[in-house]
């Protein structure tokens, strides 16, 4: 965990932000939330209770977390553990702090879903404070989960660093996003010239389809991701590993 200081640090340049366009004055309200709150968040309302961005995100006060969360769960039937609390919004967007206490899915951190279509989350930051400087443009220095760095790794043609933040656990539900950035790091390592690692990565892809889907549609989804394989590859100019990938197609349980 890292230091109180560092969280403090990184506080004081979001408030500093001049995309920060309303900081409520800090309250002397206790932690409403049955388990620990995270550090980031106790040196966040140390400075403020709660704030606005410009862009119409919103987190709420500390005191208000406890009844907006149990209001939401209650309200729309939610089947959300205890450690799932809504910190703020942005527009039709719910930010949920997920705090994984049993260690579960891959620890948590800020998750945004939207409100017609609650439960279904994307994992957008480590914490609260990593979301809010990503929404302000503040530099931040805890490091992006592996979702945020695998997308910039794949746009940087970086196959090292992608193959590095695909190795770490994924928010449950982003199998497709999995997928996607595994066919990316196949076809990086196939003009890269490792072939080996390609077809493996290419593999990764297709197991991750197959995560998605029930099991009447595994052979035909399983075909198809060799398939979009097979095309990423002769999109860049690789005709004998396409060829590979469209034999694994053709081929029941491969």
């Amino acid at each position: 965990m890292p230091p109180v200081g560092i969280h403090t640090s990184r506080v004081e340049r979001l408030l500093g932000s001049p995309r920060v366009l309303e900081k409520k004055p800090h309250r002397d309200v206790s932690w409403p939330i049955v388990h620990a709150e995270p550090p980031d968040l106790s040196a966040l309302y140390a400075a403020c209770d709660g704030l606005e961005l410009d862009d119409g995100t919103r987190l709420f006060g500390r005191g208000e977390l406890r009844d907006v969360t149990e209001w939401l769960v209650l309200e729309k039937g939610l089947a959300w553990g205890d450690d799932f609390v809504i910190v703020g919004e942005r527009r039709d967007i719910v930010v949920v702090l997920d705090l994984d206490v049993r260690g579960e899915r891959a620890r948590g951190g800020a998750l945004e879903t939207g409100v017609d279509d609650l439960g279904v989350f994307e994992r957008v930051a480590s914490d609260v404070v990593g979301y809010l400087c990503a929404r302000a443009g503040v530099p931040d220095d805890m490091a992006p989960p592996p979702e945020i760095a695998a997308r910039r790794a794949a746009a940087s043609a970086d196959p090292q660093s992608l193959a590095r933040e695909l190795a770490r656990p994924m928010y449950p539900g982003h199998e497709r996003l999995m997928a996607s950035l595994a066919l990316e790091l196949g076809a990086l390592w196939a003009l890269a010239g490792e072939s080996e690692r390609a077809m493996a990565a290419f593999a990764r892809s297709v197991d991750a389809r197959l995560e998605s889907v029930g099991r009447g549609g595994r052979e035909a989804e399983r075909g198809a991701a060799w398939r979009a394989a097979a095309h990423a590859l002769r999109a860049r100019g690789i005709q004998d590993l396409a060829l590979e990938c469209e034999t694994r197609a053709h081929s029941p349980g491969r």
